[in-house]
Formats: structure tokens, sequence, C-alpha cells
């Protein structure tokens, strides 16, 4: 299976065009390779760009926070007692809520004015900081899992912040654009998670995971073939993760790319 990150990886850094991509998820989709979206996004998001690209599989969203199983395509899920449901899908939370981490920050002794929280923003304000549409920053900004912020102090400030955050059993990662405040969840964890819940006796998956900046490396490390995307978040996922394919181009075209030179190699593991 194919799993994914969006933001710079899928969708392309700038201006999130997706469509030269698509033939090679058309490819996919006829080889019976579903692919999974693992994403900083939320639970709107994610459904709404599964909708528009006609992709119906799991995915995970808030950086590792919950992994979520379509119930017309896991139907035997129903017995478990640890995933709950919402709407079509299954529902695994690993991550904690929006609201527990907002009392952390609360609480800790880090003022307010080191960050700025994408919670706070207007939906005005998250368009002009993300270039997302009214609508995309409306649902980026509904967190229920962790908190994007950017931060306005410098590094010595930012470890002690960290330090504070990890008393609380709190998390962050670096994306592209911000800084995500979550529990003690990671891509890869969750990306182990899915395997565990879906691998039955008789299925054998192998991975091919594509990302592009350093909230992307726990799960490039437990890919098969792990794909870096040319993006201008690689040099910090650079510092962490040797990629076994790094692409030349960029987001969309440098997934197709990456894609191509998987299926290639993916040969030799089977």
């Amino acid at each position: 299976m194919v799993i994914t990150d969006l933001d710079g990886t899928l969708l392309n850094h700038h201006d999130y065009s997706v469509q030269n991509a698509l033939p090679a998820i058309n490819k996919l989709r006829e080889r019976g390779i579903p692919v999974i979206f693992n994403t900083s996004k939320t639970f709107s998001e994610s459904v709404s760009l599964q909708k528009q690209l006609d992709i119906q599989a799991p995915f995970i969203v808030e950086n590792g926070s919950c992994v979520y199983l379509p119930k017309a395509h896991y139907p035997e899920m129903s017995s478990v007692e640890t995933i709950s449901s919402r709407d079509q899908f299954w529902e695994i939370i690993l991550g904690k809520s929006h609201s527990a981490i907002s009392e952390v920050l609360k609480t800790i002794n880090t003022s307010a004015s080191s960050y700025q929280l994408l919670s706070d923003c207007s939906v005005d304000e998250a368009s002009i900081l993300t270039g997302l549409t009214t609508k995309q920053a409306e649902q980026a900004i509904s967190r229920e899992f962790s908190e994007p912020l950017i931060w306005k102090q410098g590094d010595e400030a930012l470890k002690v912040f960290k330090k504070q955050l990890k008393e609380h059993n709190l998390n962050t990662l670096q994306g592209g654009r911000f800084l995500h405040v979550l529990g003690t969840c990671d891509k890869g964890l969750a990306t182990s998670k899915l395997k565990d819940t879906i691998t039955t006796d008789d299925t054998l998956i192998k991975t091919i995971i594509l990302g592009d900046s350093a909230n992307d490396a726990a799960m490039l490390d437990v890919a098969d073939i792990s794909v870096m995307v040319n993006s201008p978040s690689n040099r910090s996922l650079q510092q962490i993760v040797t990629a076994d394919i790094n692409t030349k181009q960029q987001a969309p075209d440098g997934w197709t790319e990456g894609i191509d030179a998987a299926l290639n190699k993916i040969k030799e593991l089977i």
C-alpha cells in the first residue's frame, strides 16, 4: 500500500495543486493499491480530499493522532472493543484531545505571546498564513487532536517550551509551516497501528511511504520503500532520514516520479 503525506508531498507546497499526480493515483487504483493519507491535516480536510480524488481507503490525521478505516471496507472491525465509530468510519484514537492540549498550554510557564496558535486565527488570517481557500482554512482550524503554532522566540526558549510539554506527556513535530503540539504519537506509530489492525494471517503488506518534512521521518523509518519528495521542507528531514528514493521534482510531479520509481523497486522485495 502507498502511504503518503499531503502538503509538500502529494500536494504542491505553495499552491496545493494535485492535478499532475492524478494519472499515478489512477494507475495505483487499477493495480488495487490503496493510497492512504498520513497527514497533519484534520479529519474534515482529509475526507474532502478523498472525495475530490475518488479515494476510498483508511487515512491518518493530525500527525498520527487518529486512524480512520472506512466501515464499508472493514466491517469486521465492529467487534473490536478499542475501536469507536464516527460517521462512515472506524476510529482509533492514539493522541490527546485538542481541549487537553489547550489546558496544558494554559498551565505551563511559557507566555502565549511566544507563539501564534492556528486555532486562535480567524478564517481570513489562517488563509493568509497557509494559502488555503476560506473553506479549507476553516477545516484546518478545526483541530481535534493537535495544536499547530508558529513559534516567535529563539531556539533556547523553544527548548524550554518543549521540555515543559514533555512533562505533561506532549510532543512537538515540525511540519512544513507549523510546529505541531500533540500527544505521544507520530506518523510512524500510527502507520504501524494501521498495519497491525488490517493485517491477517494470509496477507503480506509492503509499504511505499512518501514524505517531505521532519514530521514525516517516523513513518519513512517504517517503510519498505521510503520516498523523499523534493520540497522546501527537505533540509530538516534530510538531517534525520536517508530515503531509498529522492525525487528531483516537487509535488505533485515529484509524487508521480516517486511512485514510478518505487513501483519498479518494490518488485525486488516480492
